[in-house]
């Protein structure tokens, strides 16, 4: 590890940080007139309540996610960063993506400066160039919504050189009530911009096992001397739940779990993540093939203790060991390893489900971590020898080499978020065995008035659909038939969705409209009495049902009543 008293009085790096500053350009700006793409339409583009900053009230005291979507995520100030963008940029895209290049630009010099204090300086300048260049970072720069990623990213850097300079440089590593308030702020900001923020203490955990404890004769009155500071993040943490419980009465965690997980005790999703190690594995070393969409059929989730869950034990046993093992010979080996872990906690799915099996944009904040340890690595390797760019260079040409594909790579894949319909056909491209991926395909056929390719997508899903979800495909098709005019294809699709899931009401609901549309009254109240008996609500199916009883006496032709049918978001 560098010396930390070096490290402070070393000259601002201004060349260094120009130089990462101008790779994360490089790697970002091809998307700069990127359109909305898939939660930005929903999030930013299509959410009232953020196109009025007069709404902060609201938005403190609303889920992240609007009605009718599922209502488990507290995120108030990335809803309020929302609004503010929208109300300064005049609701354009391009404010956007200014901002998430800034951010990302600056996690990537926040990087490099807490690399300069670990590590020699050029292994520092290294893990800041691959980090700014790293594709795997994409999806959390070209979505406006995935903005919190990136800056519960810089705070938890923030936060971790903080504790470190109190700890390695203040008189017998005390850390002064002036910084545990600093680290207080940092922490809320991050735990009320995104759930992973709630973990950020677990770096600074890390940190002081891996710095502190072993090169300073700690005394156990100096550690005690950390258990105010510690407590004072724990309050912080219990009342960022607390409040979260206020907007969410009586549920702490989400309501829905991801379809790979439904079901599935903490023993199951141990063993269904357990496949997915060597997938985050392959992310952060080599992401050369990347998609927005990892459905259960593009990962291997099959039951039992298979060659893919063997796979992920052995690198997680593997990773725990060299973090042991490195602990005193090589720290920040050990702390970059034991950075990945904290921050890949909060989507590990075993002890609380989340929505997501894995998501390109949740590795942002592990990928600190893991070129933490790669430079660790390096630092190893060349161990006892002087450490220069100019005089190694293989370790230069490798790095440049590294650093061009990232940035070409990162590059190209912008463009792949330029517009929906460019969105949709290369996730359909990239994760061709996703039911999701084929769904929206075929909408985006019918849209574009290509019956039979559509109709061809729309079966694919059907046949990649896991067992009991081919209701939200049929309920999609419907929906694009009713568009066309082709209502009775409509309703056949929406008997057929009430066939195979007879307890979704979503699904008679618009099979009422339908019906409504068709003239066939009759059907449309017996319909309409069934979701009552099954407890759907009164407001909703009772002015339906006496409509059809209206227009069946009244004797209304059929295509006399109209009635908008919308399916319903996943």
């Amino acid at each position: 590890m560098a010396d930390p008293a070096a490290a402070s009085r070393r000259a601002f790096p201004r060349a260094e940080v120009l130089a990462v500053v101008l790779i994360a350009l490089a790697a970002s700006l091809a998307g700069l007139a990127n359109g909305f793409v898939q939660d930005d339409l929903v999030l930013i583009a299509g959410q009232d309540r953020i196109h009025d900053l007069g709404n902060w009230r609201a938005l403190l005291g609303s889920p992240f996610w609007p009605p009718p979507y599922s209502q488990d995520l507290y995120r108030p100030l990335s809803s309020l960063l929302l609004a503010l963008e929208w109300t300064v940029g005049g609701g354009s895209p391009l404010l956007y993506r200014l901002v998430s290049y800034g951010l990302s630009a600056s996690v990537a010099v926040a990087v490099l400066l807490l690399g300069r204090r670990l590590l020699p300086a050029p292994l520092a300048l290294i893990v800041a160039l691959l980090f700014a260049a790293h594709p795997v970072h994409v999806e959390a720069t070209a979505l406006g919504v995935a903005q919190n990623e990136l800056l519960v990213g810089i705070l938890g850097v923030l936060m971790v050189a903080t504790y470190l300079r109190a700890r390695l440089e203040a008189p017998a590593g005390r850390v002064p009530v002036k910084t545990w308030a600093v680290l207080g702020a940092l922490y809320v900001t991050a735990a009320l911009l995104k759930e992973t923020g709630l973990v950020l203490p677990g770096l600074l955990l890390a940190a002081e096992l891996t710095f502190v404890s072993p090169s300073t004769p700690a005394t156990a009155a100096h550690r005690r001397r950390l258990v105010p500071g510690y407590a004072l993040l724990a309050c912080i943490a219990a009342g960022v739940l607390l409040l979260r419980s206020a907007v969410f009465p009586g549920r702490l965690a989400g309501s829905f779990a991801a379809e790979a997980l439904e079901g599935q005790g903490i023993g199951g999703r141990a063993l269904t993540m357990l496949r997915v190690i060597p997938e985050w594995l392959r992310l952060l070393g080599f992401p050369l093939e990347l998609q927005a969409d990892y459905s259960p059929r593009e990962i291997p989730v099959g039951a039992g203790f298979g060659l893919p869950a063997a796979v992920g034990l052995l690198l997680l046993v593997g990773a725990g060991l060299a973090a042991w093992l490195s602990r005193k010979r090589a720290p920040v080996v050990s702390f970059g390893l034991l950075w990945a872990g904290v921050a890949l906690f909060p989507v590990s799915n075993v002890l609380v489900p989340t929505g997501i099996v894995l998501a390109e944009r949740t590795l942002f904040l592990p990928s600190i971590g893991a070129l933490l340890a790669l430079g660790g690595l390096l630092g190893l390797c060349l161990e006892g020898e002087a450490v220069s760019l100019r005089s190694r260079p293989v370790l230069l040409s490798a790095s440049l080499l590294g650093i061009a594909a990232g940035v070409v790579r990162s590059a190209v894949r912008q463009g792949d978020w330029r517009s929906e319909s460019a969105y949709v056909v290369t996730t359909v491209q990239d994760a061709p065995r996703s039911w999701r991926a084929q769904r929206a395909h075929g909408a985006l056929l019918f849209q574009q008035g290509s019956l039979s390719p559509a109709l061809a997508a729309y079966d694919r899903a059907l046949r990649l659909a896991p067992n009991g979800l081919g209701w939200r495909v049929r309920n999609d098709l419907a929906l694009r038939f009713w568009e066309a005019g082709e209502n009775r294809e409509a309703a056949r699709q929406l008997r057929m969705s009430r066939a195979e899931a007879p307890g979704v009401l979503d699904t008679r609901h618009y099979l009422v409209i339908a019906y409504l549309a068709l003239g066939e009254y009759p059907a449309a109240m017996a319909e309409a009495d069934s979701a009552l008996a099954r407890g759907g609500a009164q407001a909703v199916f009772g002015p339906l049902r006496a409509l059809a009883d209206t227009a069946l006496h009244a004797g209304a032709p059929p295509g006399s009543i109209r009635v908008r049918i919308r399916a319903q978001p996943d």
